[in-house]
């Protein structure tokens, strides 16, 4: 199967899901009063984001490749570190596995202690970040920011756990 195939598939694949988490999204969350930004609307803007960028990855397909004289390259496309796709597998496993815990973790011990947790460790196990101060950086800067953004700020509902809450 040639590159731009697996492409245009992968494309639809993103783009099916962006139009089925829309959908999902218009269904259950309810659309809040009127004059306001409802709950309903940073989710719809994340689904339509990724629609229109599936469909951008998709229309990219169709262009010709450009390779220039210069370019020493292998056209094998099994060429490069992850050529047996294990890595890949290993890297969709895992963050599957993370979000599956950080849902756990955030209806536990809340969203700002589970984000703490959660982004140093997909940070040092799945992207290998070895720089303490951009994972610290990170850490913080989601957990407080979007706890001030959308909690306080926007007054979206940031969940505070079962166990125990920081905020």
């Amino acid at each position: 199967m040639y590159a731009s195939s697996r492409e245009r598939i992968t494309g639809l694949v993103i783009l099916a899901f962006s139009v089925l988490w829309i959908v999902v999204v218009w269904r259950t969350i309810p659309e809040g009063t009127p004059g306001t930004v409802g709950p309903r609307a940073f989710p719809l803007v994340l689904g339509g984001a990724l629609a229109l960028l599936a469909c951008i990855f998709i229309g990219r397909t169709f262009r010709p490749a450009r390779h220039s004289a210069n370019d020493d390259t292998s056209l094998d496309e099994n060429a490069g570190p992850v050529a047996d796709g294990y890595v890949n597998l290993w890297m969709v496993a895992a963050l599957f596995v993370t979000i599956i815990s950080y849902g756990f973790a955030m209806e536990k011990i809340g969203f700002v202690l589970s984000t703490l947790l959660v982004v140093p460790a997909v940070m040092i196990l799945i992207l290998r970040v070895r720089n303490w101060q951009r994972i610290v950086g990170m850490a913080v800067g989601l957990a407080f920011g979007c706890w001030l953004i959308f909690g306080k700020i926007l007054g979206a509902y940031i969940p505070p756990g079962t166990w125990f809450s920081l905020f």
